[in-house]
């Protein structure tokens, strides 16, 4: 539970799929010649696939990475009789003869994640070892020839466990099989803005839920790339501060033509006299870059202007992943507080006098619920 509890648990399962899915060389024993039940070593392999397909109803992603050709391992996700897991299982399928750690790369960069979110499990020690060379930041489940140790040996870390499910989270995987269909739907416009007219995105900013609180504070405990000052928070804190005088917890949901991606991102702030004091600003890494966080940050500054607030002050505090949002507020009309910089561990502090507010992009179709900010 500390890896729940801390924002550690990982978000992908990368599996081998020769002895470690099945048991076999797809390629050398063909479809009808795998073990997936009827025998000792077959039971055990059918019992990984059903903690597999166990672990992504909690909300983790799973793909594939196999050396196969790709048609005959599509065959036998489809049509296998004694197959647990199937394609649809599966947020990506990658079967090709190239390096494993290349094709986890390229994985983490479709999905917008990093590899630091991966467990990969293989039952080859040359490729665990190369991953783990090579990829470090991953972490490697090392399987070999007993199946029957293969559940315990990926469970045994506690890579998947979590303290609750939210709907997000039995949602996610869709999503992001989803976004890998944006992916390619962008692949084929000459522009950005052409794409993100023809996206059609929608978000509603509004005050959260009771029933949002989980998920707002998992967002603090898992985000870490666009997440500004990096703390931490339980589901009760959150729900302490959504009930503070003039506190504001609010959600961020998105949808497109693609469809809906549910709550995807956070911001708490709260009232100070006359400023807004924005507290964190959260997003999940799966809607960067389509004008969302700008759409919404835009919102809340004519928000405050229109409570009678004169200022916002928001911080940025440095970590290890969340460089990309360093110029998020200065981008945005903030101006540093202190030019010279914050000392070592302390939040860059920037002010913004809400005479001059960024315009939200116009592709965004923004519908607003923010509460008062009264004291």
């Amino acid at each position: 539970m500390f890896r729940a509890a801390t924002g550690r648990s990982k978000k992908v399962l990368v599996l081998d799929l020769d002895n470690t899915v099945w048991g076999g060389v797809l390629g050398d024993d063909g479809i009808e010649g795998i073990e997936v039940s009827g025998s000792y070593r077959g039971e055990a392999f059918r019992r990984l696939q059903h903690t597999a397909r166990q672990i992504v109803s909690q909300g983790v992603l799973l793909a594939a990475v196999s050396k196969n050709d790709l048609e005959p391992v599509r065959e036998v996700l489809g049509r296998h009789p004694d197959m647990t897991l199937r394609e649809d299982d599966f947020v990506r399928v990658v079967a090709n003869w190239r390096p494993k750690h290349d094709n986890l790369r390229e994985l983490a960069a479709d999905l917008n994640l990093g590899v630091d979110s991966f467990v990969f499990a293989d039952d080859s020690p040359y490729e665990c070892g190369l991953v783990t060379r090579e990829l470090p930041d991953v972490a490697v489940v090392a399987l070999d020839d007993e199946p029957a140790l293969h559940v315990e040996k990926l469970l045994r870390d506690g890579w998947f466990t979590v303290r609750d499910v939210t709907a997000d989270d039995l949602k996610r995987p869709e999503r992001y099989r989803e976004e890998l269909d944006r992916k390619d739907f962008l692949d084929s416009f000459s522009s950005l803005d052409a794409y993100l007219r023809e996206l059609d995105v929608q978000v509603r900013f509004a005050d959260a839920s009771p029933d949002e609180v989980a998920r707002v504070s998992q967002l603090t405990l898992r985000t870490n790339q666009f997440n500004l000052t990096t703390e931490r928070l339980q589901e009760a804190e959150v729900a302490e501060r959504a009930a503070a005088p003039g506190s504001l917890v609010l959600t961020i949901r998105s949808a497109d033509r693609f469809g809906d991606n549910g709550v995807v991102g956070a911001v708490l702030a709260h009232r100070d006299d006359d400023a807004l004091v924005i507290d964190n600003f959260l997003l999940s890494c799966r809607v960067f870059a389509r004008g969302i966080e700008q759409a919404c940050l835009s919102a809340l500054l004519a928000h405050a202007r229109e409570q009678g607030l004169s200022t916002a002050r928001a911080g940025y505090r440095p970590s290890a992943k969340n460089g990309k949002v360093r110029d998020f507020y200065p981008a945005n009309g903030f101006a540093p507080v202190d030019p010279d910089g914050a000392p070592d561990g302390s939040p860059v502090l920037f002010r913004h006098d809400l005479a001059d507010i960024t315009a939200p992009p116009e592709h965004v179709r923004l519908t607003l619920s923010l509460g008062g900010l009264h004291q």
